[in-house]
């Protein structure tokens, strides 16, 4: 529940649209190098999906807009999804590294660069 609100808004699930130059890279690095299944909604809307991880893309002329926009997904899986990563030849920009609300976290870029920032948090939130 919301303390402030007194609102229970239950689960949300929160689908990011990010912009995408190129929908024919946008599939071959999604699901050639991570893994993610592809969805496409044909025109100028893409969707793909791994697990529960699922992000949109709208197709964008602007490589100023990929180049500042990202996304964070924190979840339980964190190793295991780096290590997929590395397997599948993908290098993170950064390795583990811990934030000062003690958030484990490693990024990479798409090809147009979006960030994807993944990470978990180390304990509670007090």
């Amino acid at each position: 529940m919301n303390v402030e609100s007194g609102v229970d808004i239950g689960r949300v699930e929160v689908l990011p649209i990010l912009p995408s130059l190129d929908f024919q890279q946008t599939r071959d690095f999604y699901a050639g190098r991570l893994g993610f299944e592809v969805s496409d909604k044909g025109g100028e809307y893409l969707v793909v999906r791994r697990g529960r991880l699922e992000l949109h893309f709208w197709q964008c002329e602007d490589p100023t807009l990929c180049e500042n926009s990202s996304v964070f997904f924190r979840l339980d899986a964190f190793h295991a999804l780096f290590d997929d990563f590395r397997r599948r030849g993908v290098e993170p920009v950064s390795g583990f590294d811990a934030d000062e609300d003690d958030v484990t976290r490693f990024h990479i870029r798409d090809p147009h660069g979006n960030v994807l920032l993944f990470g978990r948090r180390l304990r509670p939130l007090a």
